[in-house]
């Protein structure tokens, strides 16, 4: 008798898309910058090989991941 088991890839969580991966990338580095004390900017960003056409694009979710992933919570 020959049985059929579903494979693994079948029941695994799709992995993220390009945007939010370069989302995330962008909230870390963002992070990185303001706790090692340096501005975050544009020109900053661009230093550490980000486009501008993918600042302007990226950034707005970027900094709210960033704000959203640094709040601390104490009990």
């Amino acid at each position: 008798m020959i049985r059929y088991q579903a494979s693994p890839a079948d029941t695994a969580t799709p992995s993220p898309s390009c945007r939010t991966a370069l989302i995330d990338r962008m909230a870390d580095q963002m992070r990185e910058m303001a706790f090692a004390g340096q501005t975050v900017s544009t020109e900053t960003l661009t230093e550490r090989g980000w486009s501008e056409a993918a600042i302007r694009r990226l950034a707005p979710d970027a900094v709210a991941k960033a704000r959203r992933t640094s709040i601390r919570r104490l009990s």
